[in-house]
Order: structure tokens, then C-alpha cells, then sequence
């Protein structure tokens, strides 16, 4: 079965589909990925709504992004594409999973999807993990064993909104994944370039790199109490967002690029400071998402990550770097299908594996139906 998973991350700068040949038994093959930008106005809203706006346009909204992913994959599929299953990740407006009443939403209508499409489309992938006592979040890195696994321990950073990094124990290793969100990715970076220039991100890090670091403001930053919370933890722009970039920028008495430098190397310190802190050591380091285009936040985390190399992932599994959590949200669409459940424990602190994501069955179900027979009488996994 083709899947495509389609997915929209903290940043909000579009969507991301990446198509994944799907095998129950192993990682599957990736087959292509595809980027559709968000409108700036549409990107403002929904930065209004992760940072408290109000919701009344919500449901709308709601509709309007499933509208959107259903365009765009259509597009895919008049390309010549062929997929049976859509994965959608939906676009993050909320992620607050601590406490009794803990929650994480993704709106993006999966109804709209489906109908646009035809396709059946497996959603709604975080909240059962949330009512196993988990996170919610970070989900990619079951999937980052599954491609990645190698001879040695190894590290996988994701940059995007926010970073999240996964620890992956030796093939064969008796060890188990382990993995959360470390904080800010590209989220105060990107909204400090807004606040201060037209453009809506420093590309490959140019403007950061011109400034300097300012060491006083970086520890006084550093000392954010999430950076200092054990895992399991994840956490969204209900922590780091434009308001704080703000009230940053006004007491703010160094250069421009300066800020983006302190900005830059807050994110780095703080992933390598996590690595030190929470996870086994590693020799590598394979970074995907946005942020893997920023040589300058890079260059800053091979600096605090001295005994571990930092590489580009996408030059070593041939994923694109923007194309890996879609590429994952696919994978896991597929085991939403067949019914398995998946152990997040070490990742998202859940108290028993569960089934993650929902379905709801497109015109195509009844082939869909037939391609969950074949696989059983053929000996997989059991719907």
C-alpha cells in the first residue's frame, strides 16, 4: 500500500507530504515528498490562535486547512502519484499535556480531506496517547528506529517549530528509545525575523552568524525552567512564542544580529544541554526538519557537542530533511490501519502501548478493505 502522510508542523509555514510505500515488517520506502506553503495571512492566524487568540473562527478555520491538504493532494495524485491512504498530522493550534486534563489539538478536517479526495484518511494521532498517561508528543522517533537503527547508538534531532531529539540504542540492543522535546527549534528564531524584517525566517542562518552571541542574556534564557524538567516532556508555542520574542526585543540593547545570534544559540544550547543531561552518549548526530538548513545554528551545535558529529540526515537515509516527519505520520497511518500498538513509553512516558490516530473510511474503503485482507491471509499483522 502507498501512503501518504501530510503533515503541518509548529511553524506553520505550510505542508509537508512525503508518499511511503508501506510494509508492515520493516520502514517501508520512501517514494517522493512534496511542500505547499501557507499563505502569510493564513500563517498569522494560526500563530493567533497557538498563542491564545480567539477561537471563535476555530471551526472554520478547522475546515479551511482540510480543505487545503485536500487541494494539495490532489495535485499529487493529478501529478501521477498513486496512494490509498492519507495520514493527516493536522496543524497544532494547542499542546498543554501536563496535568489531570492535559491536551493536545490538531485541527485540519479529516471529513474535508477524504471528501476532496476520495481517499481514506487515518488522523488524530496524539490525544491516544494522552489518554495513556503520555505526551502526546514527540511521536517520530518509533518511526526513526524503524529507518535509522545501526550499528552503534545514535542521536536524531528534528529542528522544526520546536526540537525534539531521539536517542536510538544499537541494532539488536537490549535498550529501549528514548526521546522528547527539548525546547525551541526555529519558533523564536523565525518570530524575531518577523518582528524585525519583512522575511519570514534567516535563511541558512546569514543574519544570525553577522552578530554575536551575548553569553549574559543567553545563561539568563537558559534558565527557563522547562530546559531543566526531566523527560518525558513536550511542549509548543504556549511556552515559547512572539510575545516572549517581544518583551525580549524591548529591553534588548546589543545589534539586531546579535539577538538572532542569542536566539540561535539558545536553541542549540539547549538541545546539547539536553543530550548531556537526559540521554546515553552517541557518537552521531543525524538532524532533520527546517532547521536543518541553518549552518549557523549547526556550526553552533557541533560547538557545544564536541564528542559527537553532527551530520545532515538527509545525506546519510536519502529523506529529505523537511520530508521525515510526514514521511513518519505515513508509517504510522499505515499501523493505525492494521490495528497496532505501539510502545511510547520511553518517548512519551504512556503507561501501555496503544493504537495512535483514527480512521475515517474514504469512497476508496472497500479497496482499502481488500489490501487489509490480502495482508492477513499473506501472514502480517492482524487489523
Amino acid at each position: 500500500m502507498q501512503i501518504l502522510g501530510m503533515m503541518s508542523g509548529t511553524s506553520a509555514d505550510g505542508i509537508d507530504a512525503a508518499l511511503l510505500r508501506f510494509s508492515p515488517d520493516n520502514a517501508g520506502e520512501f517514494c517522493g515528498h512534496w511542500h505547499f506553503p501557507y499563505p502569510p495571512a493564513l500563517q498569522e492566524r494560526i500563530f493567533a490562535l497557538q498563542e491564545g487568540g480567539e477561537s471563535r473562527p476555530l471551526l472554520a478555520l478547522d475546515r479551511e486547512i482540510g480543505r487545503l491538504h485536500g487541494q494539495f493532494a490532489c495535485q499529487i495524485f493529478a501529478a501521477g502519484q498513486e496512494f490509498q491512504l492519507i495520514a493527516l498530522h493536522g496543524q497544532t493550534v494547542a499542546h498543554q499535556p501536563d496535568g489531570e486534563h492535559g491536551y493536545t489539538w490538531q485541527i485540519g478536517s479529516a471529513y474535508d480531506l477524504a471528501d476532496a479526495t476520495g481517499c481514506s484518511v487515518a488522523h488524530d494521532f496524539r490525544r491516544a496517547d494522552l489518554a495513556q498517561g503520555g505526551q502526546g508528543a514527540p511521536l517520530v522517533p518509533i518511526f526513526h528506529a524503524a529507518l535509522l537503527a545501526a550499528d552503534t547508538p545514535l542521536l536524531v534531532l528534528n529542528v522544526g517549530g520546536m526540537a525534539n531529539l531521539s536517542w536510538l540504542p544499537a541494532r539488536g540492543q537490549n535498550a529501549t528509545v528514548q526521546a522528547f522535546d527539548t525546547g525551541p527549534g526555529n519558533v523564536l528564531i523565525d518570530s524575531a525575523v518577523q518582528l524585525l524584517s519583512t522575511q519570514r525566517f534567516d535563511a541558512e542562518g546569514h543574519w544570525a552568524a553577522q552578530g554575536q552571541v551575548q553569553e549574559r542574556e543567553l545563561q539568563q534564557w537558559l534558565r527557563l525552567p522547562y530546559f531543566h524538567r526531566p523527560p518525558p516532556k513536550s511542549t509548543g508555542r504556549e511556552l515559547f512564542h512572539a510575545a516572549w520574542v517581544r518583551q525580549q526585543w524591548a529591553d534588548w540593547r546589543h545589534e539586531a544580529a546579535d539577538f538572532l545570534a542569542t536566539l540561535t544559540a539558545l536553541s542549540a544550547r539547549s538541545i546539547a544541554a539536553a543530550a548531556q543531561s537526559w540521554l546515553p552518549p552517541a557518537q552521531r548526530l543525524l538532524v532533520f526538519g527546517g532547521g536543518a538548513r541553518n549552518r549557523f545554528l549547526l556550526a553552533l551545535l557541533q560547538d557545544a557537542l564536541p564528542q559527537t558529529r553532527v551530520e545532515l540526515g538527509e545525506e546519510t537515509c536519502a529523506v529529505p530533511a523537511q520530508a521525515m516527519e510526514a514521511l513518519a505520520f505515513a508509517w504510522l497511518g499505515g499501523h493505525c490501519l492494521l490495528g497496532t500498538r505501539l510502545d511510547l513509553h520511553g518517548v512519551t512516558g504512556q503507561r501501555r502501548a496503544t493504537v495512535l490516530g483514527s480512521l475515517y473510511p474514504g469512497r476508496n474503503w472497500p479497496e482499502v478493505v481488500a489490501w487489509l485482507s490480502r495482508t492477513q491471509a499473506s501472514g502480517g499483522p492482524a487489523c
